[in-house]
């Protein structure tokens, strides 16, 4: 939800500054090929209550602390990793976003939070200071998200502009 919400908001932008309909059909295109985010899991457990991981494979992902990291694609989620704490979660965000914006790059940061919104905030001010020219909001997950994904799920995306 976080990689269409940044997608549609700077399309939007663009149309506004720009008011140029092609241009901005471009734009569009290249973001939804360019846009990326990634979602940091607390716990397994609610992926089993919804089907989406057995429950043997969900008490044990817990009990080993394994969680996961996955990236909403067009064609579907898919896992991108696994840490094994909070301090992990961030230094692998950190590390995308590093990988794809510089300290000037103009862009737009979506954080999404569940039950968590005070430590993401806390993560924002750390990502503000990282890229001032970015744009960066801070979101509560979807509804249908945070109830798959369950309590300490938070997440990242970002479109270079």
């Amino acid at each position: 939800s976080g990689r269409l919400g940044a997608i549609v908001l700077a399309t939007q932008q663009y149309l506004t500054q720009t008011g140029d309909m092609e241009k901005t059909l471009a734009f569009a295109q290249k973001a939804v090929e360019t846009c990326e985010e990634y979602v940091f899991l607390e716990k397994l457990q609610y992926l089993a209550l919804g089907g989406r991981l057995s429950k043997t494979g969900a008490f044990f992902g817990d009990i080993l602390k394994m969680k996961p990291v996955i990236s909403p694609q067009p064609e579907g989620a898919r896992k991108v990793g696994v840490v094994r704490n909070r301090k992990d979660q961030i230094k692998m965000a950190l590390s995308k976003l590093a990988a794809a914006l510089t300290s000037e790059s103009h862009a737009l940061i979506m954080l999404e939070y569940s039950d968590n919104a005070s430590e993401v905030a806390a993560f924002q001010k750390q990502v503000a200071e990282l890229y001032p020219q970015a744009e960066i909001l801070l979101q509560p997950l979807s509804l249908t998200s945070g109830a798959h994904m369950g309590p300490g799920t938070w997440g990242v995306a970002f479109l270079k502009l």
